[in-house]
This record gives structure tokens, sequence and C-alpha cells, in this order.
């Protein structure tokens, strides 16, 4: 049998070995969900699996066996995959070797505190599917993760992480973007601004409507696919026509940590003209 496709599959030639208490976790179980992560699949990436209730953990190759004192976890089935729920899963990514172990130094890896709000974010959001987004869990689901959690490693990472996460973005990178514009003094944007243009609604990434600025993110995608750029371009000439004045933001930006950006965007919002 040759390597697996997906983590999908690596899990399901697993599932025969697991037992009614062991159950997808960690950082295979927020592939299993689709959340954003810093770094791609790999077939040779180990598989985590919690065990509940004092069930032994699964020890064998290419598995991490966790455990758990916790009873009632929520839990449920992704196809036939059994995986913790969502915002249980999320709140595992910010325990120590959740992401795994760094080959060189042995340092267990968790994930950062901005990532960690990207995958709040993209829970409460949803994954982008042709009938719309429908979100993987709610804000109380991840309130009531946290909070079983109190007093273990992670919790305080979580508290500040749950306080930073907005239903609606739809990217890391926009997650990022409005992140780093707090970080440089700037009011919080918007998350999804809804506009109304005159071909009907559109969604900025990110604004301050009553100041009538927009951001916009533009990734790799958005330069390489052809249709994406076309309706790139109509979806700023939509925002300006209707009064906005857009900015159109890409991965240099955030490289910087929005740093310049920001500068501009607090000229615009003080109503000042470049070059003032």
């Amino acid at each position: 049998m040759g390597p697996p496709a997906d983590v999908i599959e690596a899990c399901e030639r697993l599932v025969p070995l697991l037992s009614d208490e062991h159950w997808v976790s960690h950082l295979t179980g927020a592939r299993a969900w689709g959340c954003p992560l810093p770094l791609g699949w790999t077939s040779d990436e180990p598989l985590h699996i919690t065990a509940l209730n004092d069930a032994v953990p699964l020890r064998r190759p290419g598995v991490i066996g966790w455990e758990t004192e916790e009873r009632d976890t929520p839990r449920g089935m992704l196809g036939l995959l059994p995986v913790l729920a969502p915002a249980d899963v999320w709140c595992q990514l910010a325990t120590p070797g959740a992401t795994g172990v760094d080959p060189e130094t042995g340092r267990k890896l968790m994930l950062s505190a901005d990532r960690l709000v990207a995958v709040g974010d993209y829970l409460l959001t949803g994954p982008k599917r042709a009938g719309g987004r429908v979100p993987l869990c709610t804000v109380q689901d991840l309130v009531s993760a946290v909070a079983r959690r109190r007093g273990k490693r992670g919790a305080k990472a979580l508290r500040l992480a749950l306080d930073l996460i907005r239903a609606g973005a739809q990217s890391p990178k926009e997650t990022q973007l409005r992140l780093d514009l707090v970080r440089a003094g700037l009011p919080e944007p918007d998350v999804q601004v809804p506009i109304l243009t005159a071909q009907g609604l559109r969604h900025a990434d990110l604004g301050y409507p009553a100041e009538r600025v927009l951001l916009e993110y533009l990734g790799d995608h958005h330069r390489l696919d052809r249709a994406q750029w076309l309706e790139d371009l109509t979806r700023v000439q939509l925002f300006q026509d209707a009064g906005y004045q857009v900015f159109l933001v890409g991965a240099a930006d955030l490289e910087s940590g929005c740093r310049a950006l920001a500068t501009r965007v607090r000229r615009a919002l003080n109503g000042r003209h470049y070059g003032s």
C-alpha cells in the first residue's frame, strides 16, 4: 500500500485500530476540520490521537498518543473519522507539542498567538463551499472549551486569543492584517464590511465604514488567476464609485508589520490628504 493521499486517508487507515475512546485530535484534528495551519500536511507526519475517559493512550509508530482527564469532551464524526469537536481541537493547539517537535532542538511546538486567532476566525466563519460558508462552531462553543481548560497549560494564550477572534475573516492574512493594524495603534477595523454598490451588495475584507475607508488583501492567487484579477478590479472600482477610499494590501505590507500602511490608513481616517 502506497502513502496516503491526504490526512483524511491517513486517519481512515488507522480507524480499525481505534477503540470507542480514541479520537483524532490536536494537529491532526485541525487538519481534518480544514483549519488554516502554517505548514502543509506530509505523509510522514504523525497522527495525533487522544484517549478519553481513562482509556490507554494509543502507542504505535506514526502516532502521537494523548490522554485527557476531561469527561464528556465534545466530539463527532467527520465522515468515517471520530474527531474531537472543532472548539476543543482549537484549544489543544495551544498545548506544547500539539503541532509536533522541533527536530533540531527537541522543543515542543504549538501554534503562535496570531495563528490561534486565525484558526478561531476560521471556525466561526466556516470553510468556503459551493453553498456558502457554514460556521464549524459558535463563540459559546469556544468560550465553553476554554473554560474547561482553566488552569491547564495554554489556558492564558487561549483566553487572550478568544478576545481577538472575529467571525467573517476569510483567510489568515486578513486576520493578520486586522491584528497588525490594531497593534499599530489604529481602531479595530470591521470584518467583511457590507457595501451597497451600483451592482448590488459587495463585502470588503476590512474597513472603517463610518470614515468610508476600506482594505482589500490581495494574495498571489489574486494575481495569478485572471478571472479573480478582473473581479478584483471590478470590486475596487465599485467601492470607489460608492464613495470609499480603498487600500490594496499585499504580503509585503504584512512583512513590515503594516507600519507604513498604518500611517497611510491613519491619515485617511483623519481626513488628511497624502503629502500634507
